[in-house]
This record gives C-alpha cells, structure tokens and sequence, in this order.
C-alpha cells in the first residue's frame, strides 16, 4: 500500500487546488503561484494546505515503501524523499511568505529524490532515463525560478508544468518499485 499509493496521491493532491483555482475570480493560474492560493480569503486556501501535507506525507510513505522493499538499496531514496515530504508538509503548515515555507528544501529534494532512485533503481534503463530527465527538467525550473528568468506573467503556468513532472514522476517510480517487488 505504500508504494501503490505513491501512482496517485502525490499528483492527485495537488491537481485539486490547481483545478479549484480555475474558477476563481481574480485569480490567474498563468501567472500566479500554486501557494499564492493559502493567502486567499477563501476555502481554496484550506484545501491547498491540506494538499500540501497530503503530498507531503505520500511521498514520506513512497520513500517507506522503498525502505521496506530493500533498505540497503534505496538508502538514499528514502532519506531524499524523507526530506522531500517534510518539505511539502512545511508548504501546508507555513503559508506563503513564511521563511519556514517549504523548509527552503523543496527545490532541492525535488531533484535528489528521482536522481538517488535512478542511481539505485538498477535494471530497467528506461525507468533511470526518466527519473534523470526529471531532476534535470526539476533543476531546470528551479534555476529558472532562482535567476528570475522564469517569465512573470507565466510563472503560474511553468509552475503548474513542473508540478505535473515532478509529482507525476512518483506515478512512474511507484509503478516501477511494484514491478521490482512484485506488487
């Protein structure tokens, strides 16, 4: 169950405010942040903090999961994802504009966690392309974000592009894991 949850809820999470968020008024998904959402007056603001913590606990577990399937293994996976989770969990528990919003690690772990799987996985080159490609796409978006190249009136919208990479990289990995352990 802890691998099997991994295909969806980290993803699943977070598309409902994303999606919620299309309906509200004065709000623009283009051009605004996901965590902009926590500031607003308005049930959307919950809901996207328990999205957080949501996404933030799933990938804890994910990372549980690939400890009980082989600890010696995935030793890096887990510890990366361990600190990934508690970097989501931190969005939902901090809102927008707080310095202990997203423990300042999400960028960071949104990387090492499919890099450290790629390298630990082992034996199905496919799964190892992809997660490499998506800590390098995961970077590339960080850097953006850092340099401030990311385009102001689209950072929404790159936001929401990475989003869909980096949290539907747990639907691959989980899958992959299941397969390893024969789930």
């Amino acid at each position: 169950m802890l691998l099997k949850q991994s295909i969806v809820v980290p993803l699943g999470a977070l598309l409902v405010p994303i999606v919620i968020a299309l309906t509200l008024p004065g709000y623009s998904s283009i051009s605004q942040h996901v965590s902009e959402l926590e500031t607003l007056d308005h049930p959307v603001a919950f809901i996207t903090r328990c999205a957080s913590v949501v996404t933030g606990l799933s990938i804890f577990l994910f990372g549980l999961g690939a400890a009980l399937s082989d600890s010696r293994k995935f030793v890096f996976t887990v510890v990366s994802s361990s600190l990934a989770g508690a970097s989501m969990i931190s969005n939902g528990v901090f809102v927008s504009g707080s310095p202990l919003h997203g423990l300042y690690g999400l960028a960071l772990f949104a990387v090492l966690v499919p890099a450290c799987f790629a390298a630990e996985l082992g034996g199905s080159p496919r799964i190892v392309r992809i997660s490499l490609a998506v800590a390098v796409l995961s970077m590339a978006y960080f850097w953006l974000q850092l340099s401030g190249f990311d385009p102001q009136g689209f950072r929404g919208l790159t936001q929401r592009i990475a989003m869909v990479v980096m949290f539907g990289w747990y639907t691959v990995a989980g899958q992959a894991m299941l397969r390893r352990v024969g789930g």
